[in-house]
This record gives structure tokens, C-alpha cells and sequence, in this order.
């Protein structure tokens, strides 16, 4: 079973990288910049959506009954629910008044169901069901572009982000069918049947409102190269920086996948059942498998991306060969910083993971603003590595170096 597992995660990184070298070559760099601003905003809106109510519903759900979770899961989906109602409704509306190409709404379509699958992911990986996180997973990551990129080669008329996006979302589509499918046992219909309390919305948004402020730092400070990129660098530049980038953080999406997907709920559980103490000294273990898998992976990747360099025939990426390996090292290091907010937030410290989320986004738009226009892609490698070292340094010293009664007794409520 977890060679099955290994397997599902590895096929999915490995998509996801063959498509970024497949727009790359066949759509070209500025396709590719386009398409990295718009992966940007998938990843950025459900943060917006949520307010920070899934980090909540998923965390409780290790320790909640079934019932409780799918009642917190129903209140939270109906919100969501909702908020993807009006999104549509504004882009559809745009579309028809503006003339607009309707691929925003396509656009729009793929990060609801993104979002959605996402929750999915996570709610299954903190239950500890693993092979059925990762085969849904596997649908929305994988499958569809297996599909997408040998009739893409074999029909040039495929190759254009529409058909891409189309594609991405009969995949979402899918998983959510299968989830449904796989959790058909659940009181889904008795607890839809209930009618519906605010207050429990309410509620759950005032209590997630730091977790969504460090939420917005996090998926800010992941993502706001790439547009900093284009707009002092233009978008082929930002072609290629999201092409180094997407090589990186192949590492840091697949060990999200094979340990932190396993590290989350574990970590949850010490803390909930054993103390601040056990958490500490299993957050000290897990931080040096990461360290070890990170410096191994990051290093394997990078090399195997120079061998199939030749074939994306792209001249413009060689000239920029040593920003690449800055960039590969600068991902390397914040994936290490990462795991500190994990660890953070899995002792409830969500004060403090919400302070250095924003904290690092004001680090890395300085470093990016001052290094930048200097370097070049070189600069914004050597932004991302210097934000990721304050970084990691802080979170540790936040994790180890404090005694564990003053450390610990900063969290939300204390």
C-alpha cells in the first residue's frame, strides 16, 4: 500500500513538471509566464475564499467524531459554495458585457474545484487515509494531464491554454466524483438535512481570522516573484524564472506529498494528547529527515533537469544556468523554513506562525525590490535564499530556543 502510495505521489510531480516543460517547448516562455501568473492566482484565491476556516475544520477533524467533522465540513462547503456562486456570476457577467475571452470563467471553474480538492486532500491525509487522498490526488494532479499531453503532441491544435485549462478541469471535476463516491457510507444526507446555522460560520471566521492572515502571507510570499518578475523583467523572463522555479519546487511538492502528509496529523496528535514536550522532540526528528530528503532530492532534480535541457530547445534558459542553481538552493532552504511553520501551527502557536508569514512577505519584497533590478533572475534567487535563511533561523529559534513553558504558552488564546 505505500508503494502504491509512493507511487500515485511520484506520477503527480512528475506530471506537473512534464507539463511545465511541455508549455515551455511546444506554447513557449511567454505562454509559460502567462500560465505561472495564472497557476499564481489558483493557489492565491481560495486562500482569500476560505478566511481561513479550512486550516480549523481540518485540524479538529483528527480529533472529532465523524459526525461533527462532516457537520463542520457542511457549514464550511456552504460557504465556499457560495463565494464561487458570486465569482462565477461577476465572470460570466464581464465576459458578456466586456467581450471578453471566456477563459476566465474557465479559469474560475478550475480553481473552485481546485479549492475544493484541496480541502479533500487534506481532510483524508489528516484521517489518515491515505490511499485515498492520493488517489484522488492523482486524478486532479495527474491523470488529466496523461491524457492532455499525447493528443496535444498528436494535435497541434490542442496546444493553447484554453485546452489546457478545459482539460485541468475535467480533472477536479473528477476527483471531487470520486471523493463523493468513496464517501457515499458518510451521514452526508442526514446532516444536509439540518438546516443551516450562521452562527457557526461566524464564528468560525472570527476564530480563523489570524490563520487567514497568515494564510495571505504564505501564498503571498510563494508567489509574488513571478509577478515582480513580469513586471520589471516582462513575461518571457518571467517564463523562464517560473520554469527554474517550477524545477525547485517539484522537490518541496513531492515531499509535501510523501512527509508532510504524514508529519501534519502526527505532529496534531502529539501535541493534543501527549504535550508540548512530545511535540517538540517529534518536530526535532522530523526536521532532520526533511533536511537530509531536501538537500538529496533538491540536488537529484537539478541534475536531471540539466540532461533534459537540450530538449525544451530553448537557447535563452543556458544564459541563465547559474541563476537556475541559485534559485533550486533559495527553494531548498524555504521548504526548510516551511517546515517551521508546520511546526508552529501544529502546536496551535498560530500568533506566532502568523507574525513570521507576514514578516517574511515584507523580507522578500525588500530582498526582491533591492536585488532585482540589479541582478537580474540571479537577484531573485538570491532574494528568495537570503528571505529563506532569516526565516529558518527565526522559526527554529522560536521552536528550540525558548524553554518549552514560555515558548508553548504562546498560542492562540493563552
Amino acid at each position: 500500500m505505500d508503494l502504491m502510495v509512493m507511487a500515485m505521489r511520484a506520477c503527480v510531480m512528475a506530471c506537473k513538471f512534464g507539463l511545465t516543460l511541455f508549455i515551455a517547448r511546444y506554447l513557449g516562455l511567454s505562454s509559460l509566464g502567462l500560465y505561472g501568473l495564472v497557476a499564481g492566482a489558483i493557489a492565491a484565491v481560495p486562500i482569500v475564499v476560505n478566511l481561513g476556516m479550512n486550516h480549523l475544520v481540518m485540524r479538529d477533524a483528527v480529533t472529532a467524531s465523524t459526525s461533527e467533522m462532516i457537520d463542520n465540513m457542511r457549514h464550511y462547503w456552504c460557504f465556499v459554495a457560495f463565494a464561487y456562486s458570486v465569482l462565477l456570476t461577476i465572470a460570466t457577467l464581464v465576459t458578456v458585457l466586456l467581450g471578453m475571452p471566456p477563459l476566465w470563467i474557465l479559469i474560475v471553474a478550475v480553481i473552485m474545484f481546485e479549492h475544493i480538492g484541496n480541502d479533500i486532500f487534506y481532510l483524508l491525509s489528516n484521517l489518515q487515509r491515505h490511499v485515498w487522498a492520493n488517489a484522488i490526488g492523482f486524478i486532479r494532479g495527474a491523470a488529466w494531464i496523461l491524457i492532455y499531453i499525447p493528443l496535444a503532441i498528436w494535435d497541434p491544435g490542442l496546444r493553447s491554454l484554453p485546452y489546457l485549462f478545459g482539460f485541468w478541469l475535467v480533472g477536479g471535476v473528477a476527483s471531487v466524483g470520486l471523493f463523493a463516491f468513496l464517501s457515499r457510507s458518510w451521514p452526508w444526507l442526514a446532516s444536509f438535512s439540518q438546516p443551516l446555522r450562521l452562527s457557526m460560520i461566524t464564528g468560525a471566521i472570527q476564530k480563523s481570522f489570524l490563520i487567514l492572515l497568515s494564510d495571505l502571507g504564505f501564498i503571498t510570499s510563494q508567489y509574488i516573484d513571478r509577478y515582480m518578475i513580469t513586471l520589471f523583467l516582462g513575461s518571457k523572463t518571467a517564463g523562464i524564472y517560473f520554469l527554474f522555479w517550477t524545477v525547485g519546487s517539484s522537490t518541496t511538492t513531492f515531499l509535501a506529498l510523501v512527509l508532510q502528509q504524514k508529519q501534519r496529523p502526527s505532529l496534531i496528535s502529539a501535541y493534543q494528547t501527549s504535550g508540548p514536550s512530545a511535540h517538540r522532540q517529534l518536530a526535532w526528528r522530523f526536521l532532520q529527515t526533511t533536511a537530509l530528503a531536501t538537500a538529496a532530492l533538491s540536488t537529484a532534480i537539478g541534475f536531471a533537469f540539466q540532461v533534459l535541457l537540450p530538449w525544451i530547445d530553448q537557447p535563452a534558459l543556458v544564459t541563465q544556468w547559474s541563476a537556475f542553481w541559485l534559485i533550486v538552493a533559495g527553494l531548498a532552504v524555504r521548504h526548510m523554513a516551511d517546515f517551521g511553520a508546520l511546526a508552529l501551527f501544529t502546536a496551535h502557536l498560530d500568533r506566532l506562525t502568523t507574525v513570521t508569514n507576514l514578516a517574511l512577505v515584507g523580507i522578500l519584497v525588500v530582498a526582491q525590490l533591492a536585488l532585482l533590478p540589479l541582478g537580474g533572475l540571479h537577484g531573485a534567487g538570491a532574494a528568495i535564499l537570503l528571505t529563506s535563511l532569516i526565516m529558518v533561523l527565526w522559526r527554529y529559534w522560536l521552536l528550540f530556543g525558548f524553554p518549552i513553558s514560555n515558548a508553548y504558552s504562546r498560542r492562540v488564546g493563552a
